[in-house]
């Protein structure tokens, strides 16, 4: 077996490219943008290989998981997804708030106003949890998870801005029934998988924590 080399690392690394052209296809809701890029070889530094790819310029998004302690449950939502009605004819899946970063906005910002906007919660605390490239050879959106506390004691059947054609069904989920959805492959969507997954293994010390920020202002 070969010595390990600093390419068999566990971390996402640099290499080496240059962007020789972009050309925007569609200027849509998602921006389509085709790139030609010189890059390093990954295994040699002194040869370049030259690709075209193109890519939806989506850049950062916020997904919140909403956490109210006192019913141990977390806040999802349902609407139309026409991707979901189109890849496995689920056209109402269940999924957490999440949405664009606005310009001139900050990420945290764009994490409130998405879950008021999508479940009409205001967060009590929200920190920042872990980020992740959903899908980089599609796409350059870098998905930022926050944890935000609730009290969703009062929770709305429905939430979204009608002016943007959102009619939104705000879910309490129990955080061992969404965990037991999850494990039975009764949900797909992407963000929702992860970061339930994650909440089960962190989520709840993480809350904790988070909490104990309110007691002590």
């Amino acid at each position: 077996m070969n010595r390990p080399t600093f390419r068999d690392q566990l971390s996402d690394q640099t290499l080496d490219y240059t962007i020789r052209h972009r050309e925007l296809i569609a200027d849509a809701f998602w921006p389509l943008a085709r790139f030609v890029v010189d890059h390093a070889h990954i295994d040699d530094n002194t040869r370049s290989v030259s690709v075209t790819r193109d890519v939806l310029d989506t850049g950062d998004v916020a997904i919140i998981i909403p956490y109210d302690p006192k019913s141990d449950s977390i806040v999802v939502i349902r609407q139309f997804r026409i991707g979901s009605a189109l890849a496995i004819d689920r056209a109402a899946p269940i999924e957490l708030p999440a949405g664009l970063v606005d310009e001139g906005e900050t990420i945290e910002a764009a994490a409130i106003r998405e879950l008021r906007e999508e479940t009409g919660l205001e967060a009590l605390a929200i920190e920042h949890c872990f980020s992740y490239v959903s899908t980089p050879g599609l796409t350059t959106e870098h998905a930022n998870i926050f944890l935000a506390i609730v009290d969703a004691s009062d929770l709305k059947t429905n939430a979204g801005k009608p002016d943007e054609d959102e009619h939104i069904r705000p879910i309490l989920a129990p955080v061992e029934e969404l965990v037991r959805a999850v494990d039975e492959a009764r949900v797909e969507n992407g963000f929702l998988l992860c970061c339930t997954h994650w909440f089960a293994r962190k989520g709840r010390a993480r809350a904790q924590a988070l909490v104990g920020t309110l007691t002590e202002d």
